[in-house]
């Protein structure tokens, strides 16, 4: 595997779980490195519903996210190409947000990550008991419901329910396959999550449960002709000088990972 020279997945601060460097570290780390193109894409905030150690806040968050990461693009233009995004759950009744927030704030991209669902303002996890199928469904329904919306231009850790499953049966694979094929008939990229390797492989292992990525996810979604392209998922800046690019040189031989399948920059999907 060669070294990555793009990113979209990059989050900051105002997620409440990122470390508290400046945006600007992220830039400068990516440039000493090489990369072409940096994506910010923290995890975004829904209007009137406050989640501080998931999200930024709507009213004081989003409006300094947005000034900091433009104003970086136009500083570093000669050197990176900065781009402004945002990582999102998909929800049906949120839709006039998703077009408002690629149209009025004039985003370059959403990326669709499924987490959770809010009920009455409060989130709820797909993942409250191991093993549970109705959970993995919903996930599965929502993740699919957001790929066919139009409005993301790829699907982060779309295996990340995994996280919580024992054993692949045959549901399990119906779901993955269900993912894969609906990625596939929307030209919709899916990610494989280099943070997922960091920092919750021994959660997975100690559980007794897959972790993300997961190889038998992938090798699902290369028989199935999906585009992949990789996402750090940086937290903090030395998230970029930590990837293991043996280990993922590996897994890309083992899931059988090629130029066909790998996508290395991002088409970003445009709102009619």
């Amino acid at each position: 595997m060669e070294k990555l020279h793009s990113n979209y997945h990059t989050h900051t601060f105002r997620c409440g779980h990122a470390l508290p460097n400046p945006d600007e570290d992220y830039v400068l780390k990516a440039i000493e490195l090489g990369y072409k193109n940096l994506g910010f894409s923290d995890h975004a905030p829904f209007k009137y519903i406050q989640h501080p150690s998931m999200r930024m806040d709507f009213d004081n968050g989003f409006f300094d996210y947005l000034k900091s990461i433009n104003t970086l693009k136009e500083k570093y233009k000669d050197k990176i190409n900065i781009y402004i995004g945002l990582e999102i759950e998909y929800m049906k009744d949120q839709e006039d947000y998703y077009k408002e927030l690629l149209t009025q704030y004039k985003l370059d991209y959403l990326i669709l990550g499924q987490h959770c669902i809010y009920k009455y303002g409060e989130p709820i996890y797909y993942y409250n008991g191991y093993d549970n199928i109705q959970d993995f469904k919903r996930y599965t329904n929502d993740l699919i419901a957001g790929i066919k919306s139009g409005f993301f231009s790829y699907v982060c850790h779309p295996d990340i329910f995994l996280n919580h499953v024992h054993e692949i049966t045959p549901e399990i694979n119906e779901l993955i396959d269900q993912i894969c094929l609906t990625a596939k008939e929307y030209d919709i990229p899916l990610e494989l999550n280099i943070n997922g390797e960091t920092n919750n492989k021994f959660w997975a292992i100690k559980h007794g449960c897959y972790h993300y990525p997961c190889e038998h996810f992938f090798k699902k979604a290369i028989k199935h002709g999906n585009k992949i392209i990789f996402g750090v998922d940086a937290h903090a800046p030395f998230d970029f000088d930590k990837i293991d690019y043996d280990y993922f040189s590996k897994f890309s031989a083992e899931i059988g990972l090629n130029e066909h399948n790998l996508l290395k920059e991002l088409g970003f999907k445009k709102v009619k």
